[in-house]
């Protein structure tokens, strides 16, 4: 799968800009605030519909603009298939792909799956376990797709059981008839991520590898409550407790992804640059596992590579996603450095000049 033509209007600075790409290697340059980072954020919109950069869209549109548009072709077993996103200031949205209308984000997602390695995702690691939980969900919904249905199906019973505990009066009949589903969609949701982690903690630790000569890295998964007891049995237990919090304190939505470096919290014992060497391997893993599980590729955004790694990291970063196949975008200030990341022997290459909104191949 690759995203063979981009057309752009009304976000941020960007010029109405329509792109043709390499199913490898896209790289772009030009000085800081010329729109390179805003190219990723339109491809994100389409893949997502949303920005990575803020939660609120008014930033994403150009000022001059009520809305912005983005529309794409998608590449995938020699189909091409259209996709789209409108989004106004208003809050309106149209998502489309292949023609249809859909109402969900996660079906953009699913039609393009997209990674991203910025400056943000370095929270993965020293951020809270939500950072990590969102890692491995986003693999287990791109592998197994009635997970999408379960997770959603947890979400309203988890938000019936807090709305439940939030009551003045606390109906207890209530609360067993919610925790029954509860439990069940809970223990379906850590088989799947259980099953997922087992395929991607040695992709990871072999990405890691071929990156670095680092050894002793340790995952460990916390499924969000004591697995040597029943769910059902901590739920009972901790009731008084969550009546008090107001909230429900084991689950799913409590899980984590535990990294040790050498028997320590690896996020208090690794340098910063150990840390960015550590969540590009665990990023670049899951598009392996994504491929192989799948047949299919994700796109990788990577932007300003060269500024989070040194030469010899990006040189092997670009090696191993030039041997995966994936489509990748790579931005950086200066050309020589955004093209030193790409093996040299890549036929499949396109560059790119960002100069003022506008993007001129080169």
């Amino acid at each position: 799968m690759h995203l063979n033509k981009l057309d752009v209007h009304g976000l941020r600075n960007l010029r109405d800009i329509q792109l043709s790409f390499s199913p490898g290697a896209n790289l772009f340059y030009g000085t800081n605030g010329s729109g390179k980072t805003s190219l990723l954020e339109a491809i994100h919109l389409l893949g997502r519909g949303r920005s990575f950069r803020t939660r609120t869209l008014n930033p994403v549109i150009n000022q001059d603009e009520d809305s912005c548009t983005v529309f794409g072709l998608l590449e995938n077993e020699n189909r091409n298939i259209p996709i789209g996103v409108s989004r106004s200031r208003q809050g309106d949205f149209q998502f489309k792909v292949n023609g249809e209308c859909i109402n969900s984000a996660s079906s953009l997602a699913e039609a393009m799956p997209l990674l991203v390695l910025n400056s943000e995702s370095f929270n993965l690691l020293d951020g809270g376990p939500q950072h990590r939980r969102q890692y491995v969900d986003w693999g287990v919904f791109h592998v197994e797709h009635k997970y999408r249905k379960i997770w959603q199906s947890f979400r309203r019973a988890l938000k019936q059981r807090n709305s439940l505990l939030r009551h003045d009066r606390i109906d207890s009949a209530q609360i067993d008839v919610w925790d029954t589903e509860f439990i069940a969609l809970a223990e379906q949701i850590d088989q799947h991520r259980e099953l997922y982690l087992e395929e991607l903690i040695p992709r990871i630790q072999w990405v890691i590898s071929e990156l670095s000569p680092m050894e002793g890295f340790e995952f460990k998964y916390y499924a969000g409550w004591d697995k040597t007891k029943p769910l059902a049995d901590i739920l009972t237990s901790d009731r008084q407790r969550d009546i008090l919090a107001k909230t429900t304190g084991h689950g799913p939505h409590r899980a984590d992804l535990r990294v040790r470096y050498n028997k320590q919290v690896a996020n208090d014992v690794l340098s910063r640059g150990q840390v960015k060497i550590l969540v590009t391997a665990m990023q670049i893993a899951q598009g392996f596992l994504f491929h192989d599980r799948t047949g299919c590729q994700c796109l990788y955004l990577l932007d300003d590579l060269p500024s989070e790694l040194d030469l010899q990291h990006r040189e092997k970063v670009g090696e191993l996603l030039s041997r995966l196949g994936a489509q990748t975008f790579i931005t950086g200030v200066v050309r020589e450095d955004v093209l030193s990341t790409w093996p040299k022997q890549s036929e499949q290459t396109s560059m790119f000049h960002v100069e003022h909104g506008g993007i001129t191949q080169e």
